[in-house]
């Protein structure tokens, strides 16, 4: 049995924009909703939602029957929850806050086997299809892909040197948080904001990676895609089913 290529990966090599969805309510059937749309790729997230090692595995699971790629969002670095999550079946991970390289190449010998990294050895587990998956162990990196988030004015000032970690494939910006680091709470269009983000694009660029970002507002997401952003999010199960609640029940208010 051969590993299935990861699509998102391969289309962000070759330049293509890839447009994802978040899957931020913990469960298999939104999920299942949500790969259904057309996205290039999801968003599991398990640092802001109530998500565990059982319940983004379910949803591993439920998306794998479709064509996007599935990227899991760890709530820290931790080398343990790594190694968990991608026994699991998780080879795409982001991973919150990279502040500087040494964390980004701590990160990828995380998910790397030895003598690379220090990636726990098993035989047989989801990744590898309990066995069943060919020289898994030495070809593993090959399907994987990592995205770090820069979100704080110290990643800023260093992603050139994270772009520049062999392993790290995307820098991925977290607006909410960077606007809330650099003191424009809730306002990460502010001009001093839009040029760190503009910076970070930058830095992935000219070290021949990609950059991405969350942007659920339309015209955000589209002057992004047109910067050069290639791995843009666009919406989340949450935030989809919020508005269209309210704006449901607003269309009958007299």
């Amino acid at each position: 049995m051969q590993e299935r290529a990861n699509s998102l990966k391969n289309a962000l090599k070759s330049g293509n924009r890839c447009l994802g969805l978040w899957c931020s309510l913990a469960s298999p059937l939104a999920t299942e909703i949500m790969a259904g749309a057309g996205a290039d790729w999801l968003l599991i997230d398990g640092e802001h939602s109530p998500n565990d090692l059982r319940s983004v595995m379910a949803q591993l699971q439920t998306a794998a029957a479709f064509p996007c790629e599935s990227v899991v969002r760890l709530p820290s670095d931790s080398a343990v929850l790594i190694k968990q999550f991608m026994d699991a079946g998780a080879r795409s991970l982001m991973i919150p806050n990279v502040r500087n390289a040494d964390q980004a190449r701590e990160i990828v010998a995380a998910m790397s086997y030895a003598p690379a990294g220090i990636r726990g050895f098993s035989t047989g587990h989801r990744a590898n299809q309990f066995g069943r998956i060919a020289n898994y162990h030495r070809t593993a990196r090959d399907n994987q892909l990592l995205a770090v988030q820069i979100e704080c004015e110290t990643g800023v000032a260093n992603a050139a040197e994270i772009a520049a970690v062999e392993g790290v494939d995307v820098l991925f910006v977290g607006p909410g948080d960077l606007s809330t680091n650099m003191d424009a709470m809730g306002n990460p269009s502010a001009d001093h904001v839009q040029a760190a983000i503009a910076s970070v694009r930058r830095a992935a660029a000219d070290a021949g990676k990609s950059s991405g970002i969350l942007a659920p507002v339309k015209a955000d997401a589209e002057r992004y895609l047109a910067d050069g952003f290639r791995m843009v999010a666009v919406g989340a199960d949450l935030g989809l089913l919020a508005r269209g609640s309210d704006n449901l029940i607003a269309s009958f208010s007299a």
